[in-house]
């Protein structure tokens, strides 16, 4: 076998069998598999695995899931392997051992043929072994939906079935005695199973204690009437007679006792029969802990709380329990959430409200029979009378609550097997369960997910703790402590309850002393509130993963938090944790499950702010400088390498920075086309400028300049001004410090071709710094490119004269080192300054020079400006439909790169050559896409000169 279901899923590999850590890949996995040699359409998957609100992109999340599922089993391929695509889905191909279900209903059906065949003993044992293939509840690990709740379901019933069908067969081939205290066991688990009843009166009848059999009916007969209210079956009813027959007639000279039938139960209609008196006369349980005054803000998962746990007058009532999962990490209020929520649906449960902490994430969690004696007491059963076995007092417990309106509140549950024995059976009741886990596991439950306080419900905490005079005085300092506290409910409350309880203290001098990065989780202490105490907690339940090539949960964390970036990819994740991507995602996605890490898109993993500095904190102290330096090291590098592998796809004939050899255990992105090249970029440029920061930061200093360097392309294509800037600071400091003329000049260059658009002074003298150092150090490749960078700022600041000049120099200076890539660029910037001097012919013939040179090298971008250029010309020279023309070359291969800022700039043309030649609509059309584009790119300037174009062209109406 290869996959089991017959409990938590789990797969055999090479180490043996091992689950899954991510619950998508396994959600996945056990709908194909509950489907086997079956096309599974990828709308069935998505629907499976979000419902009815599926992300953005989820049919390509099922295709990245599959990959990562055919690398678990060994099967990569796509085709002909174990797990193919097969339109409109996907079909997993299963040999008949392949799976333990299919080998379990194989081996009842032979079971079942020997027991019809009077081979007692043979289907005893072959029942045996089909159940041994059974190691906890079916699927009890894949998150619930329709068809797992249902599949589930099934599967147990067929596993009670040929359990049934074995104790049939053990009773037919003499085996009586044992299977007495066996069937009672089952009984306290499924009271109202007649099979089971039935087995039990006839075990009972065979070892002579008819007594006891009849006394069993007369058991049976009672929980089936108070919990549905009916007699048994004609099956259990007729055995019943004829053991009363075997009474009343004994053999010759035996004497026996006569047994009188038990009278059937006498109820109104449409009534229920309690067990035991004494449930009737005790008073209902009310045992909440007290409501807080303050709660503040969760009106959504109140509202939510609300809505799952309370039903609308005259609707019918469902069949399954509502269970209710309160969710989140430590310190976000779960439990108060619970109680507020608990206290006002007090109304709705009046036959009263339990309340059980169940210490799940602490050293020493309560143990469910321990907690099942308690709650029976509370519901009145004498402690002489709480059964000892646990699965009786389970069995009771659901009995005493059959019928009743009662509210359980389980808080602080470790796990679903925590829980599982706590929840009643009857839907009357509800229970709210709290946990740091999102326990996906526990079937048919509803989640309700915390996170943290938003920020005017955090200010209204605040302000109520410490009262709103104090809060209206230092508004400043109270945005500080908050900031500090990042909405964490815990953190807000000791930050209050430590100025409630210091008069003398202002709200500044408290967030003087959080503003300490390394102190601020010691200094949210308060009393028994701690913050530090409350994530200890939370990192102390990591268990690390069983199977052989795993990465523990607990160590991924610690390195995550020396990452300074404001959120992390897989692809990063792994590179800082020197691991392949899929072991390290099984991680991540326990901490997840935790709510250690949070997880806003796929893929993608980011923390809470003062999760973060924990994370810190634990590293430092527990994995050591050297490997926190190597970590920072191998992230740092991967980030240098794939932002150097995107700028080679984004601009690949603009230099690149010099690398040293890759270390092996960083393995950076490569990219096959410019716009997934382009998409990294957007992606990742807050995680560059951080990594910028951090390098330099650490000394690194020739990550420092050479990642922005090597970053700049996307952020010039895009319009990342605000970034180019930032980054591009600390690099020329970083290149002084290190001493780094090349990388000095180099960076002084970018910088000067972004002022070039802003300050035309500063990006001439950072032009000219550039250049001298060039020169000092003999880098002719970078006097060319400051020289041509030259000339085209002179050209944007409209000093066309100037740009003839150095466009000519910089022209000789490509020519003379065969720079062919350098000389396109440069006759077409030679171009644009003719045309800004009115001199047209020339700034044609140059452009028609340029135009071959440009295909020749490949530079698609160029020639797009090259063409804009000349149609630009055209248009000067009232050639309107040669302008236009041109311009929507220039347009479609600008769209192709990716360009933003070049599409702008064509429509803007673009709408003058329509207007020309008598296109209203699609001149307004053209000028209104312009704005936006510009806008996008934060140039409000050029925005506002397309925007004065449409109000001077009039509304559209008026085209006629």
């Amino acid at each position: 076998m290869r996959f089991r279901i017959l409990g938590p899923l789990e797969v055999w590999t090479d180490a043996g069998w091992s689950g899954i850590g991510a619950p998508k890949w396994r959600a996945l996995l056990a709908m194909l598999l509950l489907h086997p040699g079956q096309v599974v359409s990828t709308d069935r998957l998505i629907a499976g695995l979000w419902g009815e609100e599926p992300p953005d992109r989820a049919a390509n999340l099922v295709s990245v899931y599959v990959l990562r599922l055919r690398r678990l089993i060994g099967d990569p391929q796509g085709g002909g392997g174990m797990l193919a695509t097969r339109a409109p889905g996907y079909q997993l191909r299963l040999e008949a051992d392949d799976l333990d279900a299919a080998v379990f209903e194989s081996a009842v059906r032979q079971g079942r043929q020997a027991l019809a065949a009077g081979q007692a003993g043979q289907a005893s044992a072959v029942l045996a072994e089909a159940l041994a293939l059974w190691h906890g509840a079916a699927m009890a690990d894949i998150p619930p939906s329709d068809l797992i709740t249902a599949e589930s379901g099934r599967l147990e019933e067929s596993r009670l079935a040929a359990l049934e069908l074995r104790i049939t067969a053990d009773l037919r081939g003499g085996q009586a005695a044992p299977l007495v205290p066996e069937l009672r066991r089952l009984l306290s688990e499924h009271p109202l199973r007649e099979g089971l009843w039935t087995l039990l009166v006839l075990a009972l009848e065979d070892t002579g204690r008819r007594a006891e059999a009849i006394a069993a009916y007369g058991d049976a007969r009672r929980v089936i009437a108070d919990e549905l209210g009916v007699n048994p079956g004609p099956e259990l009813r007729q055995l019943y007679q004829k053991l009363l027959a075997a009474d009343a007639d004994p053999a010759p000279g035996v004497s026996t006792t006569r047994v009188a039938p038990a009278p059937e139960p006498a109820r109104p209609p449409g009534s229920l029969v309690r067990v035991a008196a004494a449930a009737a006369t005790a008073p209902p349980p009310a045992q909440l802990p007290a409501d807080i005054g303050d709660f503040t803000g969760r009106e959504p998962h109140l509202a939510q709380l609300r809505s799952l746990l309370t039903r609308s007058p005259g609707k019918d009532t469902p069949s399954a329990l509502t269970v209710a999962v309160v969710a989140g990490t430590g310190g976000l209020g779960k439990t108060t959430l619970a109680v507020h929520a608990a206290h006002s649906l007090c109304d709705e449960f009046p036959d009263g409200q339990l309340y059980v902490s169940l210490r799940g994430a602490s050293a020493q969690p309560a143990m469910p029979e321990e907690v099942l004696a308690r709650l029976l007491r509370d519901l009145g059963v004498m402690p002489a009378q709480v059964p000892a076995a646990p699965e009786e007092r389970a069995a009771l417990y659901r009995t005493r609550l059959a019928g009743r309106r009662v509210l359980i509140v389980l808080d602080d549950a470790g796990g679903a097997a925590q829980v599982r024995p706590l929840l009643p059976g009857s839907a009357s009741c509800a229970v709210i369960v709290t946990s740091r886990h999102r326990l996906a596991d526990l079937a048919g439950s509803r989640l309700v997910d915390l996170d943290v306080l938003g920020d005017e419900d955090a200010l209204h905490l605040l302000t109520a703790i410490i009262g709103q005079d104090r809060a209206a005085a230092e508004p400043g300092a109270v945005s500080e402590v908050l900031a500090a506290c990042a909405g964490l409910p815990l953190a807000v409350r000791i930050a209050g309850a430590r100025l409630a309880s210091r008069r003398g203290w202002t709200v500044s001098t408290l967030a003087g002393r959080l503003a300490d990065q390394r102190r601020r989780v010691d200094e949210l202490t308060s009393g028994d509130m701690a913050v530090r105490a409350c994530f200890d907690v939370s990192f102390d339940t990591l268990q690390k993963s069983a199977t052989r090539d795993s990465v523990d949960p607990a160590h991924a964390f610690r390195l995550m938090g020396v990452w300074q970036g404001p959120g992390i990819s897989l692809a990063a994740a792994a590179a800082l944790v020197g691991q392949p991507e899929d072991p390290v995602a099984d991680a991540l996605e326990i901490l997840v499950d935790a709510h250690l890490l949070e997880s806003p898109a796929p893929d993608w993993y980011g923390f809470h702010d003062l999760l973060r500095v924990y994370a810190a904190e634990r590293a430092e102290a527990q994995e050591g400088a050297e490997t926190v330096n190597e970590a920072v090291a191998r992230i740092l590098d991967w980030y240098l390498r794939t932002a150097d592998a995107a700028a080679a796809v984004i601009l690949p004939y603009r230099d690149r920075v010099p690398l040293e050899p890759a270390d092996p255990a960083t393995s950076a992105l490569r990219f096959v086309t410019t716009d997934a090249a382009l998409s990294w970029s957007k992606q990742e440029r807050a995680n560059v400028v951080a990594a910028t920061r951090q390098a330099a930061a650490i000394g690194r200093h020739d990550v420092a300049w050479k990642l922005p360097v090597a970053a700049m392309a996307g952020f010039e294509l895009h319009g990342y001004r605000s970034e180019w800037s930032a980054t591009h600071s600390v690099a020329l400091s970083s290149a002084q410090l290190a001493r780094d003329r090349y990388g000095e000049a180099w960076v002084l260059n970018n910088i000067a071709m972004l002022l070039s658009t802003q300050e035309a002074e500063g990006a001439i003298a950072h032009f000219e710094r550039a250049m001298a150092i060039r020169a000092e150090i003999d880098d002719r490749h970078g006097q060319i490119q400051s020289a041509t960078n030259l000339a085209f700022c002179y050209l944007l600041q409209g000093q066309h004269d100037e740009a003839v000049t150095a466009g000519k120099y910089a022209l000789k200076l490509q020519r003379d080192n065969g720079r062919r890539h350098g000389e396109g660029i440069t006759l077409c910037n030679l171009g644009e300054a003719y045309l800004g001097l009115g001199r047209h012919e020339e700034a044609i013939a140059v452009l028609q020079e340029a135009l071959p040179v440009v295909r020749e090298t490949g530079s698609k971008r160029i020639e797009a400006y090259v063409l804009r250029n000349l149609g630009q010309a055209h248009l000067d020279l009232g050639q309107s439909i040669e302008g236009a023309g041109l311009l929507e070359q220039a347009l479609v291969i600008h769209k192709g790169e990716g360009d933003a800022l070049g599409q702008a700039q064509d429509l803007q043309l673009l709408g003058h050559a329509r207007r020309a030649t008598g296109q209203r609509s699609a001149a307004r059309a053209a000028w209104e896409q312009a704005a936006g584009l510009f806008e996008s790119l934060g140039d409000d300037k050029q925005a506002g000169q397309a925007l004065s174009l449409l109000v001077e062209f009039g509304p559209p109406g008026d085209d006629s």
